[in-house]
Formats: C-alpha cells, sequence, structure tokens
C-alpha cells in the first residue's frame, strides 16, 4: 500500500515555538527543548514506520533551513494556506498528487506519537473511513484519509485553537456518511507542568535522553 506521514513542523525559531512554555522559561530554551524533540521523534518515526514520511514545514520560506536542521536527503513540503486548516488541506492535497493513497497528517509535539499509532492509524483508512486521533485538549494530533474518501470540509469553518476542535471535525466526517477510526487520546506538553510530568516519567516515559535533558533546562535544573 502506498501510505504517506505529513509530518507538521515548525522551524524552532525563538519566539515562535512553544510560547507557552517560554512564559515561564526562556524563548530560547523553548524553542531548544522543542527543537531537540522534534530530532528525537523524527528519528523514531523514520526507524520504525514502514511509511513514507514527509516534513510539512513552517514557514514556507524556511525550507533550506529545514534542511540544515533535519537533514539534506528527506522529503520537504511548504505548509500553504492562510490559516491552520487551509495548510492541513493543503498538504493532503500535495500528498495525493503524489500519488499516496492512504496519508495520516500528525503534529510534531505529542510525546506519545509512536509508529504502532502511526500503522494502526493508515491500516484504518479505507474509502469510507477515516481516523482521528484525539488530544487531551479537544483538538487532534493526527487525523488521516484514504485518497477516494478525503474530506477537505473537515479543514474549514472549524474553531481552531479551542476545545470544540476534535467534535466539530469528528462531526463533520460523519454529515459525509463516513466512519471515524478513533486513535488513543494522548497528551500535549504545553506547559511546564506537562513537561514536568514527562520528566517525572524518565526513560519510562516518551522522551528520549536528549529530550530529557532539555526539559530540565527548560525548568532550571
Amino acid at each position: 500500500m502506498n501510505d504517506c506521514v505529513l509530518f507538521f513542523v515548525k522551524y524552532p525559531e525563538p519566539g515562535e515555538v512553544k510560547t507557552r512554555l517560554a512564559e515561564n522559561s526562556s524563548p530560547e530554551l523553548a524553542a531548544e527543548f522543542y527543537a531537540t524533540f522534534v530530532e528525537e521523534k523524527f528519528e523514531e518515526l523514520l526507524s520504525g514506520c514502514k511509511a513514507k514520511i514527509i516534513v510539512c514545514f513552517a514557514p514556507e520560506t524556511a525550507g533550506q533551513a529545514m534542511r540544515d536542521w533535519l537533514g539534506e536527503y528527506h522529503r520537504y513540503v511548504g505548509q500553504k494556506g492562510a490559516d491552520l486548516g487551509r495548510r492541513m488541506e493543503n498538504g493532503f492535497r500535495e500528498a495525493f498528487f503524489m500519488k499516496y493513497e492512504r496519508v495520516v497528517l500528525a503534529g510534531s509535539d505529542v510525546p506519545g506519537l509512536s509508529p504502532a499509532i502511526i500503522e494502526e492509524a493508515l491500516e484504518a483508512l479505507t474509502p469510507d473511513t477515516a481516523c482521528l486521533g484525539p488530544a487531551d485538549d479537544g483538538g487532534y494530533y493526527l487525523i488521516g484519509f484514504h485518497r477516494k474518501g478525503f474530506v477537505p470540509e473537515v479543514f474549514r469553518n472549524i474553531d481552531w485553537s479551542t476545545e470544540r476542535v476534535f467534535e466539530q471535525t469528528a462531526s463533520l466526517i460523519s454529515g459525509q456518511g463516513m466512519k471515524t477510526h478513533i486513535l488513543p487520546n494522548l497528551e500535549d506538553m504545553d506547559t511546564l507542568e506537562d513537561v514536568e510530568t514527562l520528566i517525572a516519567l524518565g526513560s519510562a516515559g516518551p522522551l528520549g535522553t536528549r529530550s530529557i535533558a532539555e526539559a530540565r533546562r527548560l525548568l532550571g535544573r
């Protein structure tokens, strides 16, 4: 099966990523933590996923900076669109234009995202079944469609950055007469309290060794 993962990533410019973490630390430390986390998560997905990983990056002008950061020999696609919904919709359209059949889009700041979850999502996709991975803040960390069951309407008229995003999206999918495979609920890491919890899990948790070290720096330890 011709499968693809759209890995949505922001270039780690201080002040532009993980701004809530930076509020009680610094933009530089928050950006360094995010960069290290993305590097380790990207390595995990590359080594554990059978599907092609495409880095969908923002801002769209950061193409060379992204290659300098994550490496030259990966597939990169700039995020295009005025808002998050349009950027996600256009990411799917590009993947389907490249002839991928089953495509999932995943956020880059979800500690619990794993190759096993990606595989579950891809296997669930059919022309009449989409998939969603609910986040604990009411949004979602992953969404997926089969090429013959793509519903672009789910990226429009959504109250982004609210607790209604998952509910609204699931409703729009069902409104098209489709089923939704629901993945495990995962937590994000938007606050220092979230980071504290992840550090407490140590090597048994989802953070890699380098991410744990950067998290400790972020917390001033």
